[in-house]
């Protein structure tokens, strides 16, 4: 019928030429895409594990201090900081068992933070928050203790995390521009 619309027919030989193009496009674009999404992967579990290594920090120092709050560090904490002991002299002659043990509570404590902070596993710039200040003080009345019952008993490492966490705590005020406190906790 003249006039009347035609019906365009595809050529069969043409189709298969397309999708092949199509294909091998696609082919491509995946070639390409497949490395990029395994390193954008890569770069996102590692950012992931680094953020979990520093939330298992921040887990294992708040643990840690979860008993510098309690009542019974708190007393041996106060003991420490504010005994009147000059020389450790002074400490062999008035000292306590009671001192002792508050010596050791509180030592230990700060001990176990500093070897947490040697190991990189304590972060200073956290424990700076949480207690620089108590470990500035108790460390300035423990330290003739430690350094003479060190030379009696022949044992320098006794106390040496406490004081190397104190050490760099000193150094970190020192470059913030902060000053160490000039006296104890309590009555003076």
């Amino acid at each position: 019928m003249p006039g009347a619309p035609t019906k365009v027919v595809p050529n069969p030989m043409l189709v298969p030429w397309r999708s092949s193009v199509l294909l091998e496009t696609l082919t491509q674009i995946l070639a390409v895409a497949a490395p990029l999404a395994i390193t954008v992967g890569v770069i996102i579990a590692l950012l992931q594990l680094r953020n979990q290594t520093r939330l298992r920090q921040i887990d294992t120092v708040m643990r840690l201090f979860s008993s510098f709050g309690e009542e019974a560090f708190l007393r041996h904490f106060r003991r420490v900081t504010t005994w009147k002991y000059k020389t450790y002299e002074a400490y062999r002659k008035k000292g306590s068992d009671d001192d002792y043990v508050s010596l050791l509570v509180v030592s230990s404590h700060f001990e176990n933070v500093g070897l947490l902070y040697k190991r990189g596993l304590a972060p200073l710039d956290l424990i700076d928050d949480l207690a620089s200040g108590p470990i500035l003080l108790s460390w300035e009345k423990a330290r003739p203790i430690w350094v003479g019952l060190r030379a009696e008993y022949d044992q320098p490492q006794w106390a040496e995390w406490f004081e190397v966490l104190h050490d760099a705590m000193v150094d970190r005020l020192a470059k913030l521009g902060r000053r160490k406190p000039k006296r104890t906790i309590g009555p003076a």
